[in-house]
């Protein structure tokens, strides 16, 4: 009943009692000790039944007659529990022993009052109506706090960042699904308590759960540190922490420590490195051969003009091998100024044309190991794209090919291009081929060519060419794929297909037309 209703002694009464008269004295003393009660009175089994069931207003209060000819008030009350029902249940009774009594309390009846003392019965009810009324609202508090775990545990658990509660000692004493992602361990491994946060972290210079209070109560709301996963692989780790219950004396104190992972960021952060020392690379190569141009030049017009005054025989060769030999510095120079020479804005490309200025630029690597290129370019039209981006696509692979043939002494590369459809998508555009008869890979080097850092070239690679590879083949809408073998006959067989239409020059249009709406 609600606490409106209380306050105006309303009440619903569900009365089990045979006697009409006895039933009627009983509404009468209600009335006289201040309550409205409507009184519903049944008497048998199946009336209790029907009035719990039925469509009867739910009961502020059950009254029953210890003693009925076909019923009885522990009858009634096995009934009402047998309903899960928190219904106050106060036995009346007008003979009944105190042992009589006292069992009906321990079955689950909240008071007896005797039918000669029924001034007993007033404050009995208005106890029992007010303590209902207070495990009602303590059921719904904790309903209502039930719901708010679940809702709580569902958010963290979905959280992609790890959490961990630590106690003062570091023992884990709970951890969200993420940190099993994190850092290999299973929610059990960590709450077993062999495990604490200094053997997560034990590269710091002070014990880690200091370290997690500094954070909690300094300026910083995290800091970068190295953890360390189940498997002995560093992590790099964003981490911050809050102190759940600041007031507790520091031994009981708990910590929650919050983890993201690093290790995507700090790629890219390497990856812009790189990136910008290939430019400057790039550029600085192409200044050099800019500036070497002019002196080359010169020493071409002395040697011309050497070559008409009267010399002997053996000087004028010495002088026609010397211009040869800067007629091929003169092209080295002009394809490396070509090779790194590149457009911001998608062009039309000609792969084959690209692919002659990649094999000028590795000629002498070639020659030098021997490698015989057979060129097999069937494709005639052009894509649309970054003819900067394709170059170094196109670079990267020729050159890894030639380094996987370094140990053969009959290297072979095999560069294709042929206009298709492409399989699962079905747009048209073109199949680009680079195979070699190199060492090949195994499966295991295969399945992580791709990833970002993984170099199978010790330290002379960064271990990013195929990975920015597969980024800009992406990037145009394009498919990158490897068949690899290393027993005979080895090599690698790279596949690339790049669609006529790219999307990049769309893009490049409306990013034209922001800026300029936008200045």
């Amino acid at each position: 009943m609600s606490p409106e209703l209380l306050n105006k002694t309303r009440i619903r009464v569900l009365l089990v009692e045979d006697s009409e008269d006895d039933a009627f004295l009983l509404q009468r003393h209600l009335a006289r000790v201040g309550f409205e009660a409507k009184v519903h009175r049944v008497e048998t089994f199946e009336g209790m039944r029907a009035a719990l069931t039925g469509p009867h207003p739910a009961w502020d209060i059950i009254l029953a007659d210890y003693n009925l000819p076909s019923f009885s008030a522990p009858e009634a009350l096995r009934l009402v529990h047998s309903f899960d029902l928190d219904i106050p249940f106060i036995v009346l009774s007008g003979i009944i022993s105190e042992e009589t009594a006292v069992t009906a309390m321990r079955a689950g009846a909240n008071d007896y009052v005797s039918k000669q003392n029924l001034a007993r019965l007033g404050p009995a009810i208005q106890r029992e109506l007010r303590e209902a009324i207070q495990r009602r609202e303590r059921r719904a508090a904790e309903s209502a706090l039930r719901i708010s775990e679940r809702r709580f545990h569902r958010l963290v658990e979905a959280m992609p960042l790890a959490l961990l509660i630590a106690d003062a000692s570091g023992r884990v004493s709970y951890c969200n699904a993420s940190v099993e992602k994190l850092l290999g361990y299973s929610e059990q491994e960590l709450r077993s308590g062999r495990i604490t946060i200094d053997d997560i972290f034990p590269r710091t210079t002070e014990m880690t759960m200091h370290l997690l209070q500094m954070i909690a109560s300094g300026p910083e709301d995290t800091i970068e540190i190295e953890g360390i996963r189940k498997d002995g692989a560093p992590v790099p780790i964003l981490l911050g922490a809050a102190l759940l219950n600041p007031e507790s004396p520091a031994a009981e104190q708990q910590m929650a420590a919050f983890l993201a992972d690093l290790t995507e960021q700090k790629h890219s952060h390497e990856i812009m490195k790189q990136t910008e020392k290939l430019a400057a690379a790039g550029r600085l190569a192409a200044s050099i051969a800019h500036e070497i141009n002019n002196p080359l030049e010169a020493v071409t017009n002395c040697l011309y003009l050497l070559q008409r005054t009267r010399l002997e025989d053996h000087a004028r060769e010495y002088i026609t091998l010397a211009q040869n030999e800067l007629e091929r510095v003169v092209h080295i120079t002009t394809q490396t100024l070509r090779f790194y020479r590149q457009s911001t804005r998608p062009v039309e490309i000609d792969i084959e044309e690209l692919f002659e200025t990649v094999l000028a630029l590795y000629d002498i690597r070639m020659r030098a190991h021997n490698v015989q290129v057979t060129r097999d370019f069937r494709a005639t039209r052009s894509i649309v794209g970054n003819d900067g981006e394709i170059r170094q696509v196109l670079a990267n692979l020729v050159s890894n090919a030639i380094d996987a043939m370094m140990q053969q002494e009959n290297g072979r590369l095999l560069l294709r291009t042929t206009e298709t459809r492409h399989w699962s998508t079905g747009r048209e555009g073109i199949a680009i081929t680079v195979a070699d008869n190199g060492s090949g890979m195994d499966p295991v080097v295969a399945r992580r060519i791709f990833e970002p850092f993984y170099s199978t070239k010790g330290i002379t690679g960064t271990g990013l060419g195929l990975w920015v590879s597969r980024e800009i083949i992406t990037k145009h809408h394009g498919v990158i794929q490897l068949h690899s073998r290393t027993t005979p006959p080895s090599g690698t067989v790279f596949r690339l297909f790049l669609p006529f239409d790219t999307g990049l020059q769309h893009n490049f249009t409306a990013s034209q037309s922001t800026q300029t709406a936008s200045s």
